[in-house]
Parts: C-alpha cells; structure tokens; sequence
C-alpha cells in the first residue's frame, strides 16, 4: 500500500530533526569535551572540592573561639550544633557535589547526549540543579542582602574574632560563584521540573522544620534576624524561601531551549548562555522577595 504524503512528509520530518540532533551533539561535543573547557572544568570542580573540603574541616575543627565567648558558644551548639545553619549544610552540598563532577571528570564522561551516558552523569546533573546551585545561591544572595542592610542581624560584628574573612567568602561567596564557573565548563541535562522542585522543596521544608525544632529546644533562634520578626513575618519568611525553591530548581526550560535551538546556533557558549538565562530571572526573584522582606 503506497505512503500518503502526509506519511512521507512525517517520516522525512523525523530524518530531518535526527540529522539536525547529530549535528547539534557533535557541535557541543566539540566544544565541551577538548580544549580549554576540558581543563577548566576539571581545575574548577578540583579546587571547588578541595576549597570546600578544607572549609569544613577547618568549620568544625579550627575555629578558635576567644575565652570570653565560650558560653555562648555553649548555647549555640548545645541544640544542632553547626548543622543547623543552612551555610553549613550548604558547603557540605556543594563538596558532595564538586567531588562528584571531579570523580566523573576522572573516571566518567562529559560527553553531549540526549541522555545521560551513565548513574554518575545523572547524580551530578541531579545534585546540581535540585540542591547545589539553588541552595548556594539563596544562601549568597540572602546572607550579602541582609548584611548590607544590618550585619546585627545575620552576621554579629563579635563574629570577627572567631570567623576568618577567608572562610566567610568559602561559605557564602564562592559557593555561588563556583556554581556559576561550573554553569560556564559543564554541560548537563536538568532534572524534569517536578523532580528538581520536589526534591529542593523537601529540602527546605525540613530545614524550616529543623530551624524550629532547635529554637524549642534551645530557646534560640538560628539566625538574629528572626529573634526580631514577628510571626507573621517569619511565617512569610519562610515560606519565601521554600517559595524561591519552586521556582530556582531544576531547569527543564534549558533541556527545551537545547532541543529546539538551530545546529548553526549550538555551539558550547551560546549553550552556557542559554543555561545562565535560565536562572537569571530566577536569581532577581530572590533578590527583589528578601529587599521587600527587609522593608
């Protein structure tokens, strides 16, 4: 039985889109597994883990704590210790998922896929989206807004005696910069939008839940900032953070974007740029929701 036209029209459709697909791979293959992508990728994810392994150790191990302050140091750890600040738990993030990129960089492939070439591919291209780089930027753009606006409230003056400025930009800097850097060298297939907001929304809702255990049980807020809001704003607070995880995780807008983007225009930095516009919008969303909050 002979094909209608509206067959063959179809079917030569689909050759054409799985030529325009191969074209498009080998053009981002070629521009994010040899050259300098290659090693900086690789010099990016070795000095982000190094960086952040070294920045918790010397986090739980180094910090001296001046005499004078050794009972409120007492307070503080007594309910959660260091992990009940969401900095904390951030580098841990941030380490897991940069010694998963270097271990992939060594033993895995980078190669530009449709699908993930292997559980290690997955792992990373999931921690980053769902965890690593919504987190450390809410932690950066958070702790800088409020900082400028009152240190009191975030970060006390009495903590300069105890908290190196070097490991103050380890924890709430370079986390953010790093992912950016890493947004720039790797390519990767985000999570679909419901795995990546269900995961980091999760998240955060237990850290909410985490931040209240430890205040009834310590008597203590976490952060100073939330000592002086009255509920209903630290209610709005929070939600406000579990909110910008919604809308900061998992990007399958850059995987579309990437499907549909013309072979001629594909190429390894139009593809970072298409994965930074992405969030972009994402990160003035959380700017503009903690500058009203302030006010």
């Amino acid at each position: 039985m002979a094909k209608s036209k509206k067959k063959i029209r179809e079917e030569n459709a689909i050759r054409e889109a799985a030529q325009a697909n191969t074209e498009r791979l080998e053009t981002c293959n070629e521009a994010y597994t040899s050259g300098a992508f290659s090693y900086l990728r690789f010099l990016v994810h070795l000095l982000a883990a190094a960086q952040f392994c070294y920045g918790i150790y010397y986090y739980l191990f180094k910090l001296d704590w001046p005499e004078g302050l050794h009972e409120e140091e007492e307070l503080k750890t007594r309910w959660g210790g260091k992990f009940k600040y969401l900095t904390f738990l951030d580098v841990i993030v941030q380490a897991i998922y940069h010694t998963v990129a270097l271990l992939n960089d060594l033993f895995g492939s980078n190669v530009v896929t449709v699908a993930p070439k292997s559980l290690l591919r997955q792992v990373r291209d999931y921690i980053f989206a769902t965890f690593a780089f919504p987190i450390a930027h809410n932690v950066c753009i958070s702790f800088w807004v409020i900082y400028l606006y009152d240190r009191e409230l975030i970060f006390p003056a009495a903590l300069d005696e105890i908290f190196p400025n070097w490991l103050n930009h380890v924890v709430h800097t370079n986390v953010a910069l790093l992912a950016i850097m890493d947004m720039f060298t790797c390519f990767r297939r985000y999570p679909s939008r419901l795995a990546g907001v269900t995961g980091n929304v999760a998240f955060m809702i237990l850290y909410v839940i985490w931040v209240n255990i430890v205040r009834y049980f310590s008597g203590q807020w976490v952060y100073p900032l939330l000592e002086i809001l009255p509920i209903p704003l630290r209610a709005v607070m929070f939600a406000g953070l579990v909110a910008l995880s919604c809308d900061n995780s998992g990007d399958g807008k850059a995987n579309e974007n990437w499907l549909n983007s013309k072979p001629s225009e594909h190429n390894g930095i139009v593809l970072t740029i298409t994965h930074i516009q992405c969030h972009s919008r994402r990160l003035a969303n959380s700017v503009n929701l903690l500058i009203n909050i302030g006010r």
